[in-house]
Protein backbone atom coordinates (compact mmCIF):
# COMPACT_ATOMS: atom_id res chain seq x y z
CA UNK A 1 0.00 0.00 0.00
CA UNK A 2 2.88 2.46 1.16
CA UNK A 3 5.11 1.86 -1.97
CA UNK A 4 5.00 2.31 -5.56
CA UNK A 5 3.66 -0.24 -8.09
CA UNK A 6 5.43 -1.85 -10.69
CA UNK A 7 4.76 -2.85 -14.44
CA UNK A 8 7.62 -4.47 -16.63
CA UNK A 9 6.05 -4.04 -19.79
CA UNK A 10 7.79 -6.43 -21.82
CA UNK A 11 5.46 -7.86 -24.43
CA UNK A 12 2.19 -7.65 -25.37
CA UNK A 13 0.58 -9.34 -28.38
CA UNK A 14 -2.58 -8.02 -29.28
CA UNK A 15 -5.29 -10.16 -31.00
CA UNK A 16 -7.69 -7.68 -33.14
CA UNK A 17 -10.35 -8.62 -35.35
CA UNK A 18 -9.07 -10.51 -38.49
CA UNK A 19 -10.82 -7.46 -41.11
CA UNK A 20 -9.50 -5.04 -38.54
CA UNK A 21 -6.03 -6.63 -38.67
CA UNK A 22 -6.37 -6.08 -42.61
CA UNK A 23 -7.67 -2.57 -42.65
CA UNK A 24 -4.69 -1.49 -40.58
CA UNK A 25 -2.31 -3.22 -42.76
CA UNK A 26 -3.87 -1.87 -45.77
CA UNK A 27 -3.69 1.72 -44.21
CA UNK A 28 0.15 1.38 -44.00
CA UNK A 29 0.45 -0.25 -47.72
CA UNK A 30 -0.24 2.84 -49.18
CA UNK A 31 1.79 5.00 -47.87
CA UNK A 32 5.42 2.94 -48.75
CA UNK A 33 8.09 4.41 -50.18
CA UNK A 34 10.32 1.39 -51.84
CA UNK A 35 13.12 2.82 -51.33
CA UNK A 36 13.08 3.26 -47.44
CA UNK A 37 13.88 1.15 -45.36
CA UNK A 38 11.29 0.92 -43.56
CA UNK A 39 8.66 -0.28 -45.95
CA UNK A 40 6.91 -3.11 -43.95
CA UNK A 41 3.19 -2.46 -43.76
CA UNK A 42 2.48 -5.49 -41.52
CA UNK A 43 5.60 -3.88 -39.44
CA UNK A 44 4.17 -0.25 -39.08
CA UNK A 45 0.47 -1.95 -38.57
CA UNK A 46 2.12 -3.73 -35.40
CA UNK A 47 3.72 -0.62 -34.27
CA UNK A 48 0.69 1.02 -34.10
CA UNK A 49 -1.66 -1.94 -32.84
CA UNK A 50 1.31 -2.13 -29.55
CA UNK A 51 1.32 1.98 -29.63
CA UNK A 52 -2.49 1.83 -29.02
CA UNK A 53 -2.35 -1.31 -26.43
CA UNK A 54 -0.17 1.00 -24.25
CA UNK A 55 -2.39 3.59 -24.36
CA UNK A 56 -5.07 1.21 -23.12
CA UNK A 57 -2.97 0.30 -20.21
CA UNK A 58 -1.77 3.79 -19.16
CA UNK A 59 -5.85 5.03 -19.51
CA UNK A 60 -6.27 2.15 -17.24
CA UNK A 61 -3.94 3.40 -14.72
CA UNK A 62 -5.27 6.49 -14.72
CA UNK A 63 -8.89 5.32 -14.33
CA UNK A 64 -7.59 3.32 -11.51
CA UNK A 65 -5.74 6.05 -9.73
CA UNK A 66 -2.85 4.34 -9.55
CA UNK A 67 -0.76 6.10 -12.73
CA UNK A 68 0.82 8.79 -9.99
CA UNK A 69 2.66 5.84 -8.30
CA UNK A 70 2.73 3.42 -10.59
CA UNK A 71 6.50 2.83 -12.37
CA UNK A 72 6.51 1.38 -15.89
CA UNK A 73 9.36 0.06 -17.95
CA UNK A 74 8.79 0.01 -21.67
CA UNK A 75 11.75 -2.36 -22.90
CA UNK A 76 12.77 -4.51 -25.93
CA UNK A 77 14.85 -7.87 -25.51
CA UNK A 78 16.65 -7.41 -28.94
CA UNK A 79 17.16 -5.42 -31.74
CA UNK A 80 14.71 -5.45 -35.01
CA UNK A 81 14.33 -8.77 -37.12
CA UNK A 82 16.01 -7.71 -40.51
CA UNK A 83 16.32 -11.12 -41.81
CA UNK A 84 12.84 -12.70 -42.15
CA UNK A 85 10.77 -11.61 -44.60
CA UNK A 86 7.37 -10.01 -44.30
CA UNK A 87 5.28 -8.38 -47.55
CA UNK A 88 8.52 -9.46 -49.53
CA UNK A 89 10.95 -7.35 -47.94
CA UNK A 90 12.37 -7.42 -44.28
CA UNK A 91 10.19 -6.18 -40.96
CA UNK A 92 12.49 -3.61 -40.47
CA UNK A 93 15.40 -1.52 -40.47
CA UNK A 94 18.18 -0.67 -37.95
CA UNK A 95 20.20 1.63 -39.90
CA UNK A 96 22.25 3.28 -38.77
CA UNK A 97 23.17 0.80 -36.51
CA UNK A 98 24.98 -2.44 -38.28
CA UNK A 99 23.39 -6.07 -37.93
CA UNK A 100 20.14 -6.84 -35.88
CA UNK A 101 18.67 -9.34 -33.63
CA UNK A 102 20.99 -11.92 -32.98
CA UNK A 103 24.05 -10.34 -33.60
CA UNK A 104 26.30 -8.29 -31.09
CA UNK A 105 27.01 -5.75 -33.58
CA UNK A 106 24.81 -2.24 -32.16
CA UNK A 107 21.63 -3.04 -34.40
CA UNK A 108 21.37 -6.31 -32.03
CA UNK A 109 21.77 -5.09 -28.70
CA UNK A 110 20.59 -1.30 -28.77
CA UNK A 111 17.10 -1.35 -27.70
CA UNK A 112 14.64 1.81 -26.62
CA UNK A 113 13.83 1.65 -23.06
CA UNK A 114 11.49 4.18 -22.00
CA UNK A 115 10.78 4.64 -17.66
CA UNK A 116 7.52 6.44 -16.45
CA UNK A 117 8.18 7.44 -12.81
CA UNK A 118 6.23 10.18 -11.72
CA UNK A 119 7.94 12.37 -9.22
CA UNK A 120 11.40 10.81 -9.95
CA UNK A 121 11.68 10.69 -13.94
CA UNK A 122 11.15 14.52 -15.13
CA UNK A 123 8.60 14.05 -18.56
CA UNK A 124 10.62 14.40 -21.86
CA UNK A 125 13.86 14.07 -20.39
CA UNK A 126 16.38 11.97 -21.99
CA UNK A 127 19.59 10.29 -20.65
CA UNK A 128 23.18 8.80 -22.37
CA UNK A 129 23.42 6.63 -19.68
CA UNK A 130 24.28 2.81 -20.87
CA UNK A 131 21.94 0.63 -19.29
CA UNK A 132 20.86 -3.29 -19.31
CA UNK A 133 18.32 -5.57 -18.45
CA UNK A 134 19.98 -6.81 -15.42
CA UNK A 135 19.87 -3.37 -13.97
CA UNK A 136 16.08 -3.27 -13.41
CA UNK A 137 16.17 -5.77 -10.23
CA UNK A 138 18.38 -3.80 -8.33
CA UNK A 139 16.74 -0.90 -9.76
CA UNK A 140 13.73 -1.70 -7.88
CA UNK A 141 15.73 -2.49 -4.51
CA UNK A 142 17.10 0.31 -4.80
CA UNK A 143 13.27 2.09 -5.62
CA UNK A 144 11.70 0.23 -2.49
CA UNK A 145 14.64 0.64 0.07
CA UNK A 146 14.93 -3.20 0.36
CA UNK A 147 18.23 -4.69 0.62
CA UNK A 148 19.20 -7.66 -1.53
CA UNK A 149 19.60 -11.12 0.47
CA UNK A 150 23.40 -11.90 2.43
CA UNK A 151 25.93 -12.50 -0.09
CA UNK A 152 23.72 -11.82 -3.33
CA UNK A 153 25.39 -10.27 -6.23
CA UNK A 154 24.26 -8.57 -9.16
CA UNK A 155 25.56 -8.34 -12.98
CA UNK A 156 23.41 -4.73 -13.20
CA UNK A 157 23.25 -1.77 -10.80
CA UNK A 158 20.63 0.16 -9.67
CA UNK A 159 19.77 3.10 -12.14
CA UNK A 160 18.39 5.37 -10.17
CA UNK A 161 20.84 8.39 -10.74
CA UNK A 162 20.34 7.96 -14.28
CA UNK A 163 16.28 8.29 -13.87
CA UNK A 164 16.77 11.51 -11.40
CA UNK A 165 18.96 13.20 -14.08
CA UNK A 166 22.62 12.24 -12.76
CA UNK A 167 25.50 10.49 -14.26
CA UNK A 168 25.63 6.57 -14.46
CA UNK A 169 28.67 5.48 -12.76
CA UNK A 170 29.61 1.74 -13.92
CA UNK A 171 32.74 1.04 -15.65
CA UNK A 172 31.89 -1.14 -18.02
CA UNK A 173 28.89 -3.25 -19.83
CA UNK A 174 29.04 -6.79 -21.00
CA UNK A 175 27.30 -9.09 -23.64
CA UNK A 176 27.74 -12.87 -23.60
CA UNK A 177 26.85 -14.45 -26.67
CA UNK A 178 28.41 -18.02 -27.33
CA UNK A 179 26.44 -18.75 -30.53
CA UNK A 180 26.35 -18.51 -34.40
CA UNK A 181 22.86 -18.42 -35.68
CA UNK A 182 23.60 -18.02 -39.17
CA UNK A 183 21.70 -14.27 -39.48
CA UNK A 184 23.15 -11.21 -41.33
CA UNK A 185 26.07 -9.83 -39.80
CA UNK A 186 26.77 -12.76 -37.48
CA UNK A 187 29.81 -14.07 -35.83
CA UNK A 188 31.01 -17.04 -34.34
CA UNK A 189 30.68 -17.58 -30.64
CA UNK A 190 31.48 -14.09 -29.13
CA UNK A 191 31.56 -11.56 -25.73
CA UNK A 192 31.63 -8.10 -26.08
CA UNK A 193 32.61 -5.01 -23.87
CA UNK A 194 31.18 -1.54 -23.92
CA UNK A 195 33.31 1.27 -21.91
CA UNK A 196 32.93 5.03 -22.44
CA UNK A 197 32.68 5.42 -26.53
CA UNK A 198 34.82 2.09 -26.81
CA UNK A 199 33.58 -1.40 -27.75
CA UNK A 200 35.77 -4.47 -27.81
CA UNK A 201 34.34 -8.12 -29.67
CA UNK A 202 36.04 -10.96 -28.42
CA UNK A 203 35.62 -13.82 -31.27
CA UNK A 204 36.39 -17.25 -29.28
CA UNK A 205 39.39 -18.87 -30.82
CA UNK A 206 39.16 -16.98 -34.18
CA UNK A 207 42.51 -16.56 -34.38
CA UNK A 208 45.45 -18.33 -35.48
CA UNK A 209 46.68 -21.40 -33.54
CA UNK A 210 43.03 -21.54 -31.24
CA UNK A 211 44.18 -17.77 -30.07
CA UNK A 212 41.14 -15.10 -29.52
CA UNK A 213 40.27 -12.76 -32.41
CA UNK A 214 38.88 -9.09 -31.77
CA UNK A 215 36.95 -6.29 -33.31
CA UNK A 216 37.35 -2.74 -31.84
CA UNK A 217 34.91 0.17 -32.52
CA UNK A 218 34.56 3.97 -31.39
CA UNK A 219 30.91 4.04 -31.45
CA UNK A 220 31.26 8.20 -31.09
CA UNK A 221 33.51 8.03 -34.47
CA UNK A 222 31.45 5.09 -36.17
CA UNK A 223 28.24 3.95 -34.63
CA UNK A 224 27.86 1.75 -37.79
CA UNK A 225 30.49 -0.28 -36.44
CA UNK A 226 32.50 -0.20 -40.09
CA UNK A 227 36.19 0.70 -39.05
CA UNK A 228 37.85 -2.02 -37.08
CA UNK A 229 40.27 -0.47 -35.35
CA UNK A 230 41.77 -3.35 -33.34
CA UNK A 231 45.16 -3.53 -34.99
CA UNK A 232 45.63 0.09 -34.57
CA UNK A 233 44.60 -0.15 -30.78
CA UNK A 234 46.68 -3.02 -29.22
CA UNK A 235 46.42 -1.27 -26.34
CA UNK A 236 43.28 -0.88 -26.26
CA UNK A 237 42.57 -4.20 -26.87
CA UNK A 238 44.82 -5.53 -24.25
CA UNK A 239 42.82 -3.49 -21.96
CA UNK A 240 39.22 -4.31 -22.36
CA UNK A 241 39.95 -7.67 -22.98
CA UNK A 242 41.19 -7.75 -19.71
CA UNK A 243 37.42 -6.44 -18.13
CA UNK A 244 35.95 -9.22 -20.65
CA UNK A 245 38.53 -12.20 -18.66
CA UNK A 246 37.75 -10.62 -15.32
CA UNK A 247 34.03 -10.67 -16.23
CA UNK A 248 33.64 -14.36 -17.22
CA UNK A 249 35.83 -15.48 -14.32
CA UNK A 250 33.12 -13.24 -11.73
CA UNK A 251 30.49 -14.69 -13.34
CA UNK A 252 31.72 -18.50 -13.79
CA UNK A 253 30.38 -18.11 -17.58
CA UNK A 254 30.84 -21.70 -19.20
CA UNK A 255 32.73 -20.62 -22.26
CA UNK A 256 33.59 -22.09 -25.76
CA UNK A 257 36.89 -24.01 -25.81
CA UNK A 258 39.11 -24.88 -29.03
CA UNK A 259 37.95 -27.88 -31.28
CA UNK A 260 40.89 -30.55 -31.57
CA UNK A 261 39.78 -31.17 -34.90
CA UNK A 262 38.97 -27.50 -36.29
CA UNK A 263 40.70 -27.27 -39.54
CA UNK A 264 41.81 -23.22 -40.41
CA UNK A 265 42.48 -24.17 -44.11
CA UNK A 266 38.42 -25.20 -44.22
CA UNK A 267 37.04 -22.29 -42.74
CA UNK A 268 36.64 -19.24 -45.04
CA UNK A 269 36.23 -16.43 -42.46
CA UNK A 270 35.13 -13.93 -45.03
CA UNK A 271 31.71 -15.83 -44.75
CA UNK A 272 31.18 -14.65 -41.70
CA UNK A 273 28.10 -12.17 -41.87
CA UNK A 274 26.42 -13.75 -44.74
CA UNK A 275 23.45 -15.41 -43.84
CA UNK A 276 23.38 -19.00 -43.98
CA UNK A 277 20.65 -21.24 -45.59
CA UNK A 278 19.83 -23.98 -42.28
CA UNK A 279 17.66 -26.46 -43.30
CA UNK A 280 14.30 -27.18 -41.28
CA UNK A 281 14.85 -29.66 -38.74
CA UNK A 282 13.25 -32.72 -39.21
CA UNK A 283 10.46 -33.68 -36.65
CA UNK A 284 11.05 -36.30 -33.85
CA UNK A 285 9.61 -39.97 -35.06
CA UNK A 286 6.48 -40.55 -34.59
CA UNK A 287 5.30 -43.52 -31.83
CA UNK A 288 1.83 -44.26 -32.84
CA UNK A 289 2.44 -47.68 -34.90
CA UNK A 290 4.79 -47.39 -37.72
CA UNK A 291 4.26 -43.62 -38.48
CA UNK A 292 7.88 -42.55 -39.50
CA UNK A 293 7.53 -44.74 -42.95
CA UNK A 294 6.89 -43.55 -46.12
CA UNK A 295 2.96 -43.48 -47.51
CA UNK A 296 2.28 -42.83 -50.80
CA UNK A 297 -1.86 -43.49 -51.18
CA UNK A 298 -3.67 -40.40 -51.80
CA UNK A 299 -6.15 -41.80 -49.34
CA UNK A 300 -3.48 -43.27 -46.41
CA UNK A 301 -4.41 -42.85 -43.03
CA UNK A 302 -1.30 -41.40 -42.64
CA UNK A 303 -2.79 -38.19 -44.20
CA UNK A 304 -5.28 -38.09 -40.97
CA UNK A 305 -7.95 -37.21 -43.02
CA UNK A 306 -7.09 -35.55 -45.68
CA UNK A 307 -7.16 -37.05 -49.53
CA UNK A 308 -4.81 -35.95 -52.25
CA UNK A 309 -6.36 -35.50 -55.35
CA UNK A 310 -4.26 -34.54 -58.77
CA UNK A 311 -1.29 -35.27 -57.18
CA UNK A 312 0.68 -37.69 -54.74
CA UNK A 313 0.98 -37.55 -50.59
CA UNK A 314 4.41 -38.90 -49.52
CA UNK A 315 4.07 -38.77 -45.70
CA UNK A 316 7.97 -39.28 -44.22
CA UNK A 317 9.03 -37.78 -41.21
CA UNK A 318 5.94 -35.96 -40.12
CA UNK A 319 6.37 -34.28 -43.53
CA UNK A 320 4.09 -34.60 -46.46
CA UNK A 321 5.21 -34.32 -49.56
CA UNK A 322 2.65 -33.68 -52.39
CA UNK A 323 3.93 -34.20 -56.34
CA UNK A 324 1.13 -32.62 -58.74
CA UNK A 325 -0.12 -35.08 -61.69
CA UNK A 326 -2.65 -32.47 -62.99
CA UNK A 327 -3.26 -29.03 -63.58
CA UNK A 328 -4.90 -28.54 -59.90
CA UNK A 329 -3.17 -31.03 -57.11
CA UNK A 330 -5.05 -30.06 -53.67
CA UNK A 331 -6.05 -32.04 -50.43
CA UNK A 332 -9.41 -32.21 -49.44
CA UNK A 333 -10.64 -32.53 -46.07
CA UNK A 334 -14.37 -33.26 -44.74
CA UNK A 335 -14.86 -29.99 -41.91
CA UNK A 336 -16.87 -32.09 -39.45
CA UNK A 337 -18.25 -29.09 -36.20
CA UNK A 338 -16.32 -26.18 -38.17
CA UNK A 339 -19.18 -23.46 -38.76
CA UNK A 340 -18.65 -20.18 -39.65
CA UNK A 341 -15.96 -17.88 -40.33
CA UNK A 342 -12.64 -20.08 -40.25
CA UNK A 343 -8.98 -19.67 -40.07
CA UNK A 344 -6.95 -21.62 -42.22
CA UNK A 345 -3.24 -21.79 -40.63
CA UNK A 346 -0.76 -24.57 -42.27
CA UNK A 347 3.37 -24.24 -42.16
CA UNK A 348 4.83 -24.94 -46.09
CA UNK A 349 7.42 -24.69 -48.01
CA UNK A 350 8.14 -24.49 -52.09
CA UNK A 351 10.87 -24.32 -54.23
CA UNK A 352 9.29 -22.26 -56.49
CA UNK A 353 6.43 -20.13 -54.83
CA UNK A 354 3.12 -19.69 -56.79
CA UNK A 355 -0.15 -19.06 -56.33
CA UNK A 356 -3.20 -21.32 -54.11
CA UNK A 357 -6.18 -20.94 -52.61
CA UNK A 358 -7.89 -22.30 -49.89
CA UNK A 359 -11.68 -23.71 -51.67
CA UNK A 360 -15.20 -24.91 -49.39
CA UNK A 361 -17.52 -26.10 -50.43
CA UNK A 362 -21.06 -28.15 -49.58
CA UNK A 363 -20.08 -31.22 -50.85
CA UNK A 364 -17.30 -32.82 -53.40
CA UNK A 365 -19.87 -32.67 -56.34
CA UNK A 366 -21.12 -28.81 -55.35
CA UNK A 367 -18.66 -27.09 -57.72
CA UNK A 368 -20.67 -24.82 -58.35
CA UNK A 369 -21.01 -23.22 -55.27
CA UNK A 370 -17.65 -23.86 -54.71
CA UNK A 371 -16.20 -20.30 -52.64
CA UNK A 372 -12.46 -19.90 -52.20
CA UNK A 373 -9.70 -17.20 -50.88
CA UNK A 374 -6.13 -16.84 -52.76
CA UNK A 375 -3.04 -16.99 -51.16
CA UNK A 376 0.71 -16.33 -52.87
CA UNK A 377 4.09 -18.65 -51.53
CA UNK A 378 7.22 -17.37 -51.56
CA UNK A 379 9.55 -19.05 -53.25
CA UNK A 380 12.71 -20.53 -50.50
CA UNK A 381 12.22 -21.71 -46.89
CA UNK A 382 9.43 -22.25 -45.16
CA UNK A 383 6.62 -20.25 -44.16
CA UNK A 384 3.49 -20.12 -41.84
CA UNK A 385 0.57 -18.90 -44.01
CA UNK A 386 -3.19 -17.68 -42.53
CA UNK A 387 -5.85 -17.77 -44.53
CA UNK A 388 -9.39 -16.51 -43.13
CA UNK A 389 -12.67 -17.79 -44.37
CA UNK A 390 -15.67 -15.51 -44.80
CA UNK A 391 -17.78 -18.66 -44.42
CA UNK A 392 -21.66 -18.91 -43.54
CA UNK A 393 -22.83 -22.36 -41.53
CA UNK A 394 -21.18 -25.60 -42.29
CA UNK A 395 -17.75 -25.57 -44.40
CA UNK A 396 -18.81 -29.20 -45.70
CA UNK A 397 -15.74 -29.17 -47.75
CA UNK A 398 -12.04 -27.63 -47.68
CA UNK A 399 -9.67 -28.09 -50.33
CA UNK A 400 -6.15 -26.74 -49.99
CA UNK A 401 -4.75 -26.00 -53.49
CA UNK A 402 -1.23 -25.84 -53.74
CA UNK A 403 1.36 -24.89 -56.41
CA UNK A 404 2.95 -28.40 -56.84
CA UNK A 405 2.70 -28.86 -60.99
CA UNK A 406 6.33 -27.95 -61.61
CA UNK A 407 7.73 -29.13 -58.32
CA UNK A 408 7.44 -30.60 -55.16
CA UNK A 409 5.38 -28.67 -51.85
CA UNK A 410 6.23 -29.60 -48.66
CA UNK A 411 3.62 -29.51 -45.80
CA UNK A 412 4.50 -29.66 -42.17
CA UNK A 413 0.93 -29.52 -40.15
CA UNK A 414 -2.49 -27.82 -41.00
CA UNK A 415 -4.91 -26.29 -38.63
CA UNK A 416 -8.45 -25.14 -39.41
CA UNK A 417 -10.02 -23.04 -36.21
CA UNK A 418 -13.76 -21.82 -35.72
CA UNK A 419 -14.78 -20.02 -32.70
CA UNK A 420 -13.68 -22.84 -30.03
CA UNK A 421 -13.60 -25.47 -32.58
CA UNK A 422 -9.85 -26.82 -33.73
CA UNK A 423 -8.58 -29.17 -36.54
CA UNK A 424 -4.89 -29.80 -36.18
CA UNK A 425 -3.17 -32.51 -38.99
CA UNK A 426 0.55 -32.63 -37.78
CA UNK A 427 1.04 -36.00 -40.13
Amino acid sequence: KNGPFFLNYWMFSVHAPFDAKKALIEKYRGRVDPADPQRCPTYAAMVESLDDAVGTLIDTLDRLGIAERTLIIFFSDNGGNMYNEVDGTTPTSNAPLRGGKATVYEGGVREPCIVSYPGVVAAGCRSDAVIQSSDFYPTILDVLGLKPQPDQHFDGISIVPALKGQSLSREAIFTFFPHDPGVPDWLPPAVTVHRGDWKLIRIFHGGEHGAHRWKLFNLRDDIGETTDLAAKEPERVKTLDALIERFLGDTKAVVPVPNPAFNPAAYHPEDEGKQKQREKAKPKAKTQGNRNAAASSADDPKLQGWKARSCTANVNDGIVTLTGKGGAPFLGFAAGKLVGPTVVRFRVSSATGGGGKVEWLPTPQATEKAKSVPFHLTAGDWQEMTVALPAEGALGIVRLYLPAQKAPVQLDWIELQSGKEKRRSDF
